[in-house]
């Protein structure tokens, strides 16, 4: 880019009124103008680097400093250097069209998904045993892709996806309350299961099914109100003919897990987030007359949510890398 001469000291332009338009937005296309011409080093250059008119050049420059109050240039027979205002202008323009090829820089990395930000949340179900290993996977094809993921129970979930805090969800039941907010789509069904310690007196009983009763009487260990696990688990109980007799209650799986190993009761639980205790003998699915209690995960965001490149691209691939129920 030629350097310009030394600014010499300001004039006023003969068809500038001092600052008429204080306060109006700046024309981008002039300013655009008036910076190739200041890095061109003169108007026909600039015409020509533009493949416009030298005369419409001109006229754009002018406007410019008519809608400024300010003269940019002094104009001299072949000799063109920036005012003192002109150059400051000029240094603004350097840093605002840099700032715009950054710009379309960054949303061609974002198209391409070389770079991009999703924040998702999950139930707990789902934000501990589906999600996890899917941005694993996913990461290893965007690596430059930032992820955020927020796991509380279903409740608390939708609420935040509703605030617009959340771009995606994935939670254990249908939210058909919000049916008309929210973009619902099945992603996998979910077992829930009831787990005890291999020495409770219901694990011993192994020679044929127990009760619902029995297992109501021995204590559920469930998860905390607004879970989807435990509504699901209560519902299907009273499908049964029985009320469900919760002895503790717990705010994670893990915690539900740990109680139930200790033998202070029945756990009710998603079958995936029981896979190495059993493995481990450290619990046993109790088999219980009459219990096929399955409830859908579900991928959800606001229906008028734009979604970013990374934002479908993380959705597309969690729905062709469906984890197995």
């Amino acid at each position: 880019m030629p350097e310009l001469p030394a600014a010499r000291p300001p004039s006023v332009h003969p068809t500038a009124a001092p600052n008429p338009a204080a306060g109006s937005r700046l024309n981008f296309h002039q300013l655009y103008i008036f910076h190739t011409v200041a890095s061109q080093g003169g108007f026909s250059k600039a015409a020509a680097f533009l493949d416009i008119t030298q005369p419409a050049v001109s006229i754009q420059v002018q406007e410019l400093e008519r809608s400024m109050g300010v003269t940019l240039f002094h104009r001299r027979p072949r000799h063109l250097t920036l005012t003192d205002v002109g150059e400051t202008v000029y240094a603004y323009s350097q840093q605002i069209f840099s700032l715009s090829d950054k710009l379309l820089d960054t949303v061609e990395e974002m198209e391409d998904l070389k770079v991009g930000r999703l924040t998702l949340g999950a139930s707990t179900t789902p934000g501990e045993y589906v999600l996890p290993l899917a941005l694993g996977r996913f990461r290893q094809l965007y690596p430059g892709i930032q992820t955020e993921l927020v796991i509380a129970n279903t409740r608390t979930i939708i609420q935040r996806l509703l605030n617009r805090e959340i771009d995606l969800g994935m939670v254990g039941e249908r939210p058909e309350e919000h049916s008309g907010e929210l973009e619902m789509v099945h992603y996998m069904d979910d077992e829930i299961v009831m787990v005890a310690a291999p020495n409770h007196p219901l694990a011993l009983a192994s020679s044929q099914p127990v009760t619902p009763q029995q297992v109501v009487e021995a204590g559920l260990i469930v998860r905390e109100h607004g879970s989807a696990t435990r509504d699901a688990a209560e519902r299907h109980l009273q499908a049964l003919g029985v009320d469900a007799k919760v002895v503790l209650e717990l705010g994670s799986n893990q915690a539900v897990k740990q109680a139930a190993v200790a033998g202070g009761g029945v756990g009710v639980i998603s079958r995936m987030g029981v896979t190495a205790e059993v493995k481990a003998e450290m619990l046993v699915v109790l088999d219980v007359e009459g219990w096929d209690c399955r409830r859908p995960l579900t991928l959800v965001h606001p229906k008028d949510r734009y979604l970013s490149s990374a934002q479908r691209a993380f959705r597309e691939f969690l729905m062709d890398h469906r984890v197995a129920p």
